[in-house]
């Protein structure tokens, strides 16, 4: 298994370009295929106009300047990948609803790679819930990268956040590509002071080590105590451990649900300084 093709979001924020060169970098270093998609967005018009002629002259300026701007993306994208030896790549303009029109291509990629909802944006709400529907509705693992910060690296030492779930087992499956050639791969539970017993869970932790060896990956494991929030105690173990990707599923414990996604998933989504491989 490895990741054949990539698909990026080329979209109008600031953090664009920095994406594009992670991708970039990412298809040139695994001999990637790299595909560059940037939406247009659904048109909202004005209802203000008291001719039908006036609405249509509007939407198709409006129609004309989204195409323009995503268009200006996909070539800024294109010099990017000329520029770091992307040696097969395309991009291409799409007329539609973003979520919709990303995750229509990413069934066909190995990996999709997206941009952390930035709270200092305008559009912060709008952004969060975009990041929020395509990792639910992605059936292939999603990459999300910080809305700031320089990652030239991604893959070297990895935090796997372990919670026993079906979206991190899934997570870690679809991450092996890179856990094998990890220079480290740091797994870890982390269990709340007033849980069960420690040692079932360290034997489970073993079992996980095991499947990992089987598959050319070597690990430091540890069952970590804390009480503090599990996205907190993750992102911390991050930083400590000098992590530049973490591996985690993107539902929570169930004791930690809220709503569709876990609660150690929306701190990592909002806090997380590296980037994060996330499947559900």
């Amino acid at each position: 298994m490895a990741f054949r093709s990539l698909l990026v979001f080329l979209d109008g924020d600031a953090r664009c370009d920095a994406r594009s060169h992670l991708a970039a970098r990412f298809a040139a270093a695994h001999d990637s295929h790299l595909l560059g998609i940037a939406p247009t967005g659904a048109l909202e018009l004005s209802g203000g106009f008291a001719a039908a002629s006036h609405r249509a002259d509007e939407a198709a300026a409006s129609r004309a300047d989204a195409v323009h701007r995503a268009g200006e993306r996909v070539d800024r994208f294109v010099a990017c990948c000329k520029l770091l030896g992307v040696a097969s790549m395309e991009a291409h303009v799409h007329e539609g609803e973003k979520a919709q029109v990303l995750l229509h291509h990413a069934h066909c990629a190995d990996l999709t790679v997206i941009g952390q909802a930035d709270p200092a944006s305008a559009s912060h709400r709008e952004e969060k819930r975009f990041v929020e529907q395509v990792l639910l509705a992605n059936p292939r693992p999603t990459l999300v990268v910080p809305h700031a910060g320089r990652f030239d690296v991604v893959g070297e030492r990895v935090v796997v956040a372990w919670d026993d779930s079906h979206g991190c087992a899934r997570a870690v499956a679809d991450a092996l590509p890179l856990l094998r050639q990890a220079q480290a791969v740091h797994l870890r539970l982390w269990r709340r002071i007033d849980e069960g017993e420690e040692h079932p869970l360290r034997e489970r932790m073993q079992a996980v080590s095991r499947w990992l060896m089987r598959q050319g990956v070597s690990a430091d494991v540890e069952v970590a105590t804390t009480d503090a929030n599990i996205g907190e105690a993750i992102l911390r173990e991050a930083l400590a451990t000098g992590a530049d990707l973490v591996v985690m599923g993107s539902y929570g414990h169930s004791r930690w649900t809220e709503r569709l996604l876990g609660g150690a998933t929306r701190t990592a989504l909002v806090r997380s300084p590296v980037p994060l491989l996330m499947s559900h």
